[in-house]
């Protein structure tokens, strides 16, 4: 599992981590298959921290990958590579572009969303406490390591968007709060878009939670680590009147 310890903070931390997962490790050689992966600190590059605190720049990053596949191997995996950071340096021109409209409701494409705000579904998703194991196993571990897998967001922003019918926006304002590598662009643009209200032009999109933890939980080893089995999980019909929808 992914240790809180192991993101170490500055310049030389960053860098080294980059050298680990392209030279040492040839992790990257291997991305493509590993990258969804829900809880192994190789799957996935993890340099996402030192970039939102400026500890590594995406220049630096991006001229690493372009000497790995002139010296190493150039492939499938490191193309997925360079996709992340692309996306990344997207949503940082779609927040200079959209400005204050990264926090409207209705998103940059002006849709009206149904979502609202019930207390006691926010407060359940917030403490890994839904009807979902796979949800409650990711919220658990970003409250304690303050970290999730890209593939992780993608599943609990769309339960909170779908399953719970709450306002993305609070989700999005809970993981600034939590996360160590939040980023505002990516944050806000990324919730937008599962949404429907950003820069996806296809609309709403909502993940199939059984179908996804049986594919990339399929053991329970993920769940079960994280504790996602909750004891008494928070339905969605418990509304008294301090809860009522904003």
């Amino acid at each position: 599992p992914i240790h809180p310890l192991q993101f170490m903070g500055g310049e030389a931390a960053g860098l080294a981590r980059l050298q680990e997962f392209l030279y040492d490790n040839h992790s990257i050689d291997r991305y493509k298959e590993t990258r969804n992966a829900l809880d192994t600190w190789d799957a996935s590059s993890k340099f996402s921290p030192w970039l939102a605190n400026g500890c590594l720049s995406v220049r630096e990053v991006a001229e690493t990958i372009t000497e790995y596949e002139a010296s190493e191997t150039k492939n499938e995996s490191t193309y997925w590579l360079w996709f992340e950071l692309l996306w990344r340096e997207y949503f940082y021109w779609y927040a200079l572009k959209h400005g204050a409209n990264l926090f409207r409701r209705d998103g940059v494409q002006r849709k009206r969303r149904h979502g609202t705000f019930y207390g006691h579904r926010f407060k359940a998703w917030c403490q890994g406490n839904t009807e979902y194991p796979i949800v409650n196993a990711a919220m658990n571990q970003l409250r304690e390591t303050g970290y999730m897998s890209n593939r992780a967001r993608q599943l609990v922003a769309s339960c909170f968007i779908n399953e719970l019918g709450l306002d993305w926006r609070y989700g999005a304002a809970w993981f600034e709060e939590q996360l160590i590598d939040y980023d505002v662009g990516s944050n806000y643009g990324n919730w937008q878009y599962l949404a429907g209200v950003g820069a996806d032009p296809r609309g709403l999109r909502q993940f199939n939670l059984e179908k996804q933890t049986q594919q990339y939980d399929p053991t329970g080893t993920f769940i079960d680590r994280w504790g996602g089995h909750a004891d008494q999980p928070v339905g969605l019909h418990t509304v008294d009147a301090a809860d009522w929808p904003l």
